[in-house]
């Protein structure tokens, strides 16, 4: 079979989308894409074959990683914590001394400073493969814990993401996956990236088990009237930039917990919601200074970070008892 290899590049997410049958290429893409990696064809070798789609969103790549038959794959990938989630059948893992068997309802992490060697595809199907900067993650993690790290995070080999948090997370890397797909998908663009991206790897954090779990646990000495009020006037002149609370919380000099139990016992709403709220007004403001004849109701939405319509008009129609379309058509 002649390997096929399709490449494109849209906006600032590279993509890949490759099916080949030569062991080198497959080799050669995954190296180039992911990590320096061995492949050794332990199954059925007239079968062989490697399918890759995966693009990468600022310090994420993501892909969905198949083989037609059972491989084994040696990696090393310094500078990066990987998670290799199976959809179909299991992936066998070892890193250092510890191994484990992954079904579907786990996920396999990996730390970046070990060899890794994972083993499946008996049964062909896709496996969501999701790297992950670790200057990011680690980054990420200082701050839900305001103090530097000593050293690079210790995660369970196996993460359970069938039930509780790491469903919820599943769901939201299984929906961040299928937007990069899309090239007209709103996870395209800085005002949605920006937060996804956050959520991806705060999500890993608060869920996965390492050694500062507990820690994370714990609560945090809520900010002040004062830092909440600086926060409050903070959002209010970058609402229309790609604001996370971390954003915020530094801007504040304090930590991303503080800011968000200040919130809490100050005006009762997190400081994502209260961002939502404030977009919300400015969309509001537009759609009453907008030419309906120019603009719509989506165009304003997205402008403010609003990617779901249904979820966009609900939530207007709470705030202002009408439909957001209602108020675009009443301009004088």
């Amino acid at each position: 079979m002649t390997a096929r290899r399709e490449m494109a590049r849209r906006g600032p997410l590279p993509e890949v989308s490759v099916r080949s049958s030569d062991p080198d290429e497959a080799r050669e893409v995954g190296t180039r894409v992911y990590h320096s990696h061995r492949v050794t064809v332990l199954g059925d070798a007239s079968c062989f074959a490697m399918s890759l789609d995966a693009a990468t969103l600022g310090p994420l790549t993501l892909g969905w990683l198949s083989y037609d038959t059972e491989v084994r794959i040696e990696s090393a990938h310094p500078g990066y914590y990987q998670v290799n989630i199976p959809t179909v059948g299991a992936l066998a893992a070892t890193c250092a001394s510890r191994g484990a068997v992954a079904g579907t309802g786990s996920a396999i992490v990996h730390a970046p400073d070990r060899a890794a060697v994972f083993t499946g595809w008996a049964a062909p199907g896709p496996a969501l493969a999701l790297r992950i900067s670790q200057p990011a993650l680690e980054h990420h993690m200082e701050e839900l814990l305001d103090r530097p790290l000593r050293h690079q995070i210790e995660f369970e080999l196996v993460m359970n993401v069938s039930t509780g948090r790491g469903a919820q997370w599943l769901a939201l890397v299984r929906s961040l996956a299928t937007g990069l797909a899309d090239e007209n998908s709103l996870v395209r663009q800085p005002m949605v990236a920006a937060p996804f991206t956050h959520s991806v790897m705060r999500g890993l954090l608060l869920t996965a088990l390492h050694e500062h779990r507990d820690e994370l646990a714990a609560p945090a000495p809520a900010a002040g009237a004062s830092v909440v009020r600086r926060a409050r006037e903070y959002i209010e002149a970058n609402a229309d930039q790609p604001l996370v609370v971390a954003d915020i919380a530094r801007a504040c000099g304090v930590g991303v917990r503080g800011l968000q139990h200040g919130f809490q016992r100050s005006m009762e709403v997190s400081p994502t919601d209260y961002l939502r709220h404030v977009r919300l007004r400015y969309a509001h403001c537009d759609l009453l200074a907008a030419d309906p004849t120019a603009t719509t109701v989506e165009a304003v939405a997205h402008r403010w970070g609003f990617t779901h319509r249904g979820r966009f008009a609900a939530q207007y129609r709470d705030r202002y008892g009408v439909q957001p379309s209602e108020t675009l058509r009443q301009r004088p």
